[in-house]
Formats: structure tokens, sequence, C-alpha cells
């Protein structure tokens, strides 16, 4: 049998401790690149409920004006103008009408919506489509927008804590266990919202991008405003099948008196045929 050396043994050992040191070092404590993660996906969130709480002042009676351009599956891309309106009351947006507009005004399609149904009156067709509201009614009707419009409507007059933040205690600021730090701010698992999926922040909490927990769900992109970060310029919606939105913000102006019940109805001209609306 060979015997080392000394001088061999001594180095051998001196290696030895080494690498017991390094490996040591790696497990004693967690990294503290995870805990400056942490630290600032936390502030991000702060900063944003901080700002869906100061939203709530943002309710009342409004008219949004806005372009919107779609396309569908196969390709066709349809352009229109939209009006959308209601009284948002502080503890629903409901009703809600929407009108779609073409070239210099052409009625395309009227729209009313409330907590329980929805009617889109095409007035080309002389028909209304009925259904029982749910969160794909707008893609039913030929709209690729995966959101009823009363969750439209609280996106864009900046109220979206009440769809992200947890239903029932949207109050709560607790960050969301599920988070990683992006280019962009972080992004948030949210399973206990009005509007579960993935959420993106900016490092100044402003809502940058959705996305359905499912890989080939829907996703939205928000193009936060200049005055109000909460209130987006821009809407990029998408579905991996080819679908797609954008819509572009012109004006939301806050309204006095509140809208009567008549402005707030959708009267069907004689004859209007009358369809359910095939899901």
């Amino acid at each position: 049998m060979r015997i080392l050396p000394p001088l061999s043994l001594l180095l051998l050992f001196l290696l030895c401790s080494a690498c017991s040191l390094r490996q040591g070092e790696n497990t004693a404590s967690p990294p503290g690149g995870a805990i400056e993660s942490d630290g600032k996906a936390a502030r991000i969130w702060q900063r944003y409920t901080a700002r869906a709480l100061a939203a709530e002042a943002l309710t009342g009676p409004f008219r949004i004006s806005a372009s919107l351009r779609y396309t569908a599956a196969s390709g066709e891309s349809t352009r229109v103008s939209s009006l959308l309106w209601g009284n948002g009351k502080a503890d629903s947006p409901y009703p809600l009408r929407l009108d779609l507009l073409a070239g210099i005004g052409a009625v395309v399609a009227k729209v009313r919506e409330d907590s329980g149904s929805f009617t889109a009156f095409s007035p080309d067709e002389n028909t209304a489509y009925t259904h029982t509201r749910d969160d794909r009614t707008l893609v039913s009707f030929g709209v690729p927008i995966p959101l009823p419009l009363g969750d439209l409507t609280l996106l864009l007059t900046g109220q979206s804590g009440r769809l992200f933040l947890p239903a029932g205690t949207w109050t709560d600021s607790g960050v969301p266990p599920q988070h990683t730090l992006t280019a962009n701010g972080a992004s948030y698992s949210i399973t206990r919202a009005s509007l579960p999926g993935v959420l993106e922040l900016s490092d100044t909490g402003a809502p940058i991008a959705w996305r359905e927990h499912h890989k080939d769900g829907w996703s939205i992109e928000m193009e936060p405003g200049g005055e109000n970060p909460l209130q987006p310029q821009k809407l990029r919606i998408s579905h991996p099948k080819g679908y797609s939105a954008l819509i572009v913000v012109k004006e939301i102006s806050r309204v006095s008196p509140p809208y009567t019940a008549a402005q707030m109805d959708l009267s069907l001209p004689p004859g209007t045929i009358t369809k359910p609306l095939k899901q």
C-alpha cells in the first residue's frame, strides 16, 4: 500500500476543509437576494393597494368615449367607436349602456347589461340578442372582450381593486404569496379575487398586464394613464386562437345629474326579433 507523504496529506486536508466551508455557506441561511426580492414585491403591492383604496372616490355617473378595433380568429378586423355610460354606484356599476358606432355615427349595436341579464340590439338585423349575464357574453356577441361590461367599467374607471384584490375583503393589503419580480415591476398570482389570474404591476404600483392562469387563456395589457395610473389609456386584449382587441380611451367624463331610468334603458323598435344569444 502506498503511503502519501506528510505534505500531500496536509494539502488534501486543507482542500476538504475548504469544500466543507463552501457547502456550509450555501445552506446556512437564505440568500439576501430572495429577501430583497420579497421586499420589493411587497412595496409594489402596497403602492397598488393604496391607489386602489383611494380610487373609491371615483364612483358616480360617468361617460366613456373610446375607439375599438377587434379581430376575429379568421383575421377579419372591425373598427368602431364606442360610448359606455352608467351611474357608477358605490356598491355596483349596474345598469350599464354601451353603443357601438361606425362611420359617421351609424349605430352598429346597442347593449344593456345589468347584474343578471345582457341584451344586444343589432339594427342591421333588427334583432335583439338576450342572455343571462356571464363573463363571456361580449365574446359570444362577436366582440373579443372576455369581461362583462361591469368589470370592463371598473377597469377603465380606475377601480381595478374591486377586481384584483380579495373578494369580500378587497381592502386587504396582504401580499399574494406567489409573486415574482419582472423587468417592469412584479407579477402576482391572484386566486381569491373577482377576476383571478396573474396580475403584473409596474414599480409605481400601476396595473400593466393581466392573464388567466392557464396558458391558453386570455391576456390583457394595460397602458397606464398620465394623470391617474390606475385608469388605462389603452387595453390590448389577445387570445392564442387569434382573437384580439384594442381599446383606446379618448375621454372619461364625470356626469351630473345622474342618468335617468329612461337613459339607462334599451328601447327596442316595434317589430324587433328577439333571439337567445348562443354561448
